[in-house]
């Protein structure tokens, strides 16, 4: 099978939102921590979700300037795999970028809303973003990969890996910076892709949103071999 990665476009987010009536629930291309916050166990559920989420992205392509959206396809043109990368001329700032992830307290009055603890989705994603101007040097240039998702059936044949390497392409053209944070279980992946870890791994307790257990992830850094144009 070959594997191409494209860009993504706002017309390809939008009838993403048909998915559940090609692909089972949880075979879609919703990221986390979206099923951790929103579970759907029937297709109608599932395709509700979808609907917000991709809603979700198609503002952020349309109106955050610092994104790349791309896309992975396969011999029949169908997307298996998306990521979203970001790109920050002036450095990552969470005063200026931290609200693109977060939902309003008026979405939860939204009927959608019923399955989804928008409460859990703001804490995870809030504390994330807000924690990188603890890691990240301010004010420097860099690449952000902020959203990756593969669809369940087609996950260990490159796409995720496709993406990842976009990323790095970019970073060694331009003698910027990448970083990301890894869930505990993809780390190694990202280490041998040339990611290395940065300081402690980021542990939020989910307890007092309702959902037993930890969210791990893992501050991640690509540096550069050259300095690039950019330098």
């Amino acid at each position: 099978m070959t594997l191409q990665i494209v860009p993504l476009t706002m017309d390809e987010l939008t009838a993403m939102e048909n998915d559940t009536n090609i692909y089972e629930p949880g075979d879609d291309l919703v990221g986390p921590p979206i099923p951790i916050c929103w579970p759907v166990r029937t297709s109608a559920e599932a395709q509700t979700r979808l609907r917000v989420h991709m809603a979700k992205q198609s503002e952020r392509l349309q109106k955050d300037p610092s994104v790349h959206y791309l896309k992975v396809v396969n011999d029949s043109h169908s997307i298996v795999s998306i990521a979203r990368w970001h790109f920050y001329p002036n450095g990552y700032s969470y005063a200026r970028e931290g609200h693109w992830e977060q939902y309003p307290p008026a979405a939860l009055s939204e009927p959608w809303a019923r399955g989804f603890n928008i409460p859990l989705n703001n804490f995870i994603l809030g504390s994330r973003d807000a924690e990188r101007e603890c890691w990240m040097p301010r004010g420097r240039p860099c690449w952000v990969l902020m959203h990756m998702v593969t669809r369940l059936s087609q996950r260990g044949k490159g796409a995720a890996r496709l993406l990842v390497q976009w990323g790095i392409d970019r970073a060694e053209r331009m003698g910027f910076p990448a970083y990301l944070e890894a869930g505990v279980m993809g780390m190694p992946i990202y280490e041998k892709m040339g990611f290395r870890r940065v300081r402690e791994l980021m542990e939020l307790d989910l307890r007092a949103f309702g959902v037993e257990g930890m969210f791990g992830m893992a501050k991640m850094v690509y540096v550069p071999h050259s300095k690039g144009e950019g330098s």
